[in-house]
């Protein structure tokens, strides 16, 4: 629905209005307005003015007696055109800062890490997914003897996402003879697909067999990694649902939480989100599940190198504070991003 342009005091009350009942949590009346924000404004003209917004479908009137609450409609004019860009204070800095300071050195513990300190800092439900690339790539392949004819092997995709897996040989190898065999597909196999993979294996003699079950079991973890990794969704500060109102009723909360432990369908859900800009915000009946229809969506990306990058952000009530959770969502994707730059190389 397009926006229906509103003159300089229309905006400046409605942007009252959003900043007040983001901190209240109480509907805004026109007294209240009167003498917060407008002390030079009569009430009877504030009144007008928000009848006309409740006309436009900017503001909501929940009961004839009470004050007015913003609409999905409203949010979003404010997150366009009116929110005002914050900085993150020194505390919150300080914070995120010395939560990356002890996170592992892998994807998946600073992704963790991300996941923790995004809920802390913005009192949401935070949301991390695994790195996404077009096509899973190999970065290296390590093969170890264990014992008799099993070999496990060990294959590192770029973004450093290690999936391990045991195979059998049709003889018994020594580790030298796979150390060899490794050095050799290292050598011919970095960075390809398991498209790729399969057109190598088609051209091996029968004098290969060890090196075709090996890369057979190759791609089929490729294949199983493509098929499992879109729904891998970290998250984190539920409980930091129980703290707004919104969430009160029981039915609600069910809701979002079992949205939140199906990882494929809110996955697919992230999956749809263009990112024409850098940080992408989503509103209320503006998402398509009907689990979401009461929140909003605060995402960016998170980057590892070029080809590799992931999302990152928040789920919260759509009465949220917009321009703090921006920032501070932007800063812990920096902060991960620092950290993710490395171990993508």
């Amino acid at each position: 629905m397009e926006a229906t342009p509103l003159d300089e005091r229309k905006q400046q009350i409605l942007k009252a209005v959003v900043s007040d009942y983001t901190v209240t949590g109480v509907p805004v009346g026109s007294q209240v307005l009167a003498a917060k924000y407008f002390i030079a404004l009569s009430s009877a003209t504030i009144r007008n003015e928000l009848a006309d917004l409740v006309g436009t479908g900017y503001l909501q009137q929940p009961h004839t007696s009470a004050g007015r609450v913003p609409t999905d409609r409203g949010y979003r004019y404010f997150v366009d055109f009116l929110m005002d860009p914050e900085a993150v204070s020194p505390t919150v800095r300080r914070t995120v800062k010395q939560a990356f300071e002890t996170a592992p050195h892998s994807v998946e513990g600073i992704l963790e890490k991300a996941a923790m300190v995004l809920a802390q800092v913005t009192e949401n439900v935070s949301l991390v997914t695994a790195p996404e690339t077009s096509e899973a790539r190999i970065k290296h392949i390590d093969l170890v003897s264990l014992e008799s004819q099993s070999v496990l092997i060990i294959l590192v995709l770029e973004g450093n996402l290690i999936k391990q897996t045991v195979i059998r040989l049709e003889r018994a190898t020594s580790q030298d003879d796979l150390s060899r065999m490794a050095a050799m597909l290292n050598r011919k196999v970095k960075g390809q697909t398991a498209d790729e993979l399969l057109l190598r294996l088609s051209g091996l003699g029968p004098d290969r067999d060890e090196q075709r079950q090996i890369l057979e079991r190759v791609i089929e973890s490729i294949s199983s990694h493509q098929a499992t990794r879109q729904s891998v969704v970290l998250h984190d500060g539920v409980r930091n649902l129980l703290r707004h109102p919104e969430f009160v009723e029981v039915n609600r909360l069910e809701e979002l939480l079992e949205l939140l432990e199906q990882g494929a369908q809110l996955a697919g859900i992230l999956q749809q989100v263009a990112f024409d800009k850098d940080v992408e915000i989503i509103i209320g009946r503006e998402n398509t599940s009907s689990g979401l229809r009461e929140c909003s969506l605060v995402l960016t990306t998170y980057k590892m190198d070029e080809r590799v990058r992931g999302t990152i952000g928040v789920i919260g009530p759509t009465r949220m504070h917009y321009g703090q959770v921006v920032a501070r969502v932007r800063l812990v994707s920096q902060a991960a991003s620092e950290l993710l730059g490395p171990l993508g190389n």
